[in-house]
Formats: structure tokens, sequence, C-alpha cells
């Protein structure tokens, strides 16, 4: 069942003493709503896992933080993957070090997570009992 609602403009105008109306209907339902929310939570998320397995792949290639897009990416993504240091036992961060930075995958993982998590709390509660 879709929910929608009528949001009309009118405009009256007279010729040869002929009143005509002229109405100009925008349909949106709650639906088309809820479904840009999802949209939008789940690009975000999509956005900052994107940005993670590429930090993770720089950090398998041993990438130089001297570099400004290495370092681009290591500053954005820091804040995301500082509560997951030390989640693990593996090897401390080093700059320009090739090594597997499996935190950094979990964090990944756990934003997914965040995301499908918001995205079916939207559906749900848009739901109409």
């Amino acid at each position: 069942m879709v929910d929608t609602t009528e949001q009309v403009t009118e405009e009256q105008s007279n010729n040869d003493g002929q009143r005509v109306i002229t109405r100009e209907v925008n349909h949106e339902s709650r639906d088309e709503h809820v479904n840009r929310g999802v949209r939008v939570v789940w690009f975000i998320a999509a956005l900052v896992v994107t940005f993670l397995l590429l930090r993770v792949v720089l950090a398998l290639l041993g990438a130089n933080l001297e570099n400004q897009f290495a370092s681009l990416i290591y500053t954005i993504t820091d804040p995301f993957v500082s509560g997951f240091r030390g989640l693990l036992q593996v090897s401390q961060f080093q700059a320009g070090v090739s090594r597997f930075e499996l935190e950094t995958l979990v964090a990944a993982g756990v934003y997914t997570l965040i995301g499908w998590g918001i995205a079916s709390a939207i559906q749900l509660l848009s739901k109409k009992s």
C-alpha cells in the first residue's frame, strides 16, 4: 500500500469568458523518502568502507606516507580505525613498511554491519502497523 501526499498548484485564467484551471500534482510517497534515506545510509557506509579498503591496499604495498595521496587516505581513515587498534595481536603500525592491516578489515566489516543495521532500522520504523 502506497501512502501518497498530493501537492497541488492551481492557476486560473479567463479566455473568452471560460474558466480554465491548470493543476500540477506532485505525488511523493513515504516509501520514496524511506528508500532515499536507506540509499544515503548505504552510500555513506560504502564510502567509508571503500576508503578503509584503499588503506589496506596501501598498507600492503608499503605506501610512503610522505606521498600526499597516501597521507590523505591515512588521515581520512585514521579516526575510523583508531578504535580497532590493539584489538588483535598483530604487529604495530609502521609507516612505509608493508603489512597486512587486519584491524582495518575488521573495521570495514563493522562499519558495513552498522550501515546495514541503520538501513534496516529505517525500513522497520517506517512501516505502518
